[in-house]
């Protein structure tokens, strides 16, 4: 049987990083096909609407003078459009790696969110609650999360430095900037990230830092190499 990743502690103080001053965007996807809307889909490769098509495509064009070393994508085809719009418009070299997949929603994925709420608002609340340690719903955890898209961007940073650009979904990029930035996974989630928003991190000296949150263009961030 084969394991899956080890299991990383649970996010009570900034990781301290490498120091290198490299810098990582992570983006969330655009707007999924209308049909999907209103569902928990979670893990499930559904497309994106055409609209959400435009606005990866813009957010791409925006971020183009970016000099970023690579590009990394979910393998599910809603993110994985955004990190190809994103290679395009900046020349970098894309990847793609499941480990950076939207949360499995177990027993609940698929289903109405006003389903869920009417019948199961008590196991709802109970994720919000302890999102660290709740599968009773049959899906992942943060902790089944973080332990397979954390050593993905630590991976991609040391084989290309930064700038980097990560392609995902909300519950990952939640997990990712919860962990570097030492947040108690119950608070993460008052983090905004929009569709077709994006986040950026520092490998900072002193440890992982927040630079920009929820935005859609670069602005005047430093575009620290490594």
């Amino acid at each position: 049987m084969t394991q899956g990743p080890p299991a990383l502690e649970r996010p009570r103080r900034p990781h301290r990083g490498s120091g290198t001053g490299a810098q990582v965007w992570i983006f969330r996807h655009g707007e999924v096909a209308e049909q999907f809307l209103g569902l928990a889909y979670g893990g499930m490769d559904v497309p994106l609407s055409e609209s959400g098509q435009r606005e990866s495509l813009a957010l791409a064009a925006r971020f183009a003078a970016v000099p970023f070393r690579a590009v990394v994508a979910s393998t599910l085809v809603r993110a994985r459009a955004l990190g190809l719009a994103l290679a395009q418009a900046s020349g970098a070299p894309l990847e793609t790696a499941p480990g950076l997949v939207e949360i499995f929603r177990g027993r609940f994925q698929g289903r109405p969110m006003k389903e869920l709420l009417a019948q199961h608002e008590a196991e709802l609340a109970a994720i919000y609650d302890d999102p660290w340690n709740y599968r009773a719903h049959g899906g992942e955890t943060d902790a089944d999360v973080l332990a397979r898209a954390w050593p993905v961007l630590e991976s991609a940073l040391a084989r290309h430095g930064g700038p980097l650009a990560i392609a995902c979904h909300y519950n990952v990029v939640r997990n990712l900037v919860a962990h570097a930035l030492g947040l108690e996974p119950h608070a993460s989630f008052r983090l905004r990230v929009d569709l077709t928003a994006g986040v950026l991190l520092e490998d900072a000296p002193g440890g992982w830092r927040l630079l920009r949150a929820n935005v859609r263009s670069p602005g005047r961030a430093r575009a620290a190499t490594r």
